[in-house]
């Protein structure tokens, strides 16, 4: 089965432990519609998200991220 694949890139405010970064990973990662969550090393404040279109969005992943007590913001890519 072949589905599309998007990028958002998740900018965050805070500056955030490499655990915390983690969790919030695995947090964005609940969404059965994301692919992959993380962050480069050396930009601890950027999250590129791959998900699948069709059943999420950006915006919708923004707000997972909101949810978690994150302030965050998407990146135009």
């Amino acid at each position: 089965m072949e589905f599309s694949i998007a990028d958002v890139l998740v900018h965050i405010d805070e500056s955030l432990s490499k655990e915390a970064l983690v969790k919030l990973g695995e947090a964005v990662r609940t969404d059965e519609c994301v692919i992959s969550a993380g962050v480069p090393s050396g930009n601890m404040h950027l999250m590129l998200v791959a998900y699948n279109p069709e059943c999420t969005s950006g915006k919708n992943i923004l707000l997972k991220v909101k949810d978690t007590g994150v302030h965050a913001e998407l990146v135009g890519l």
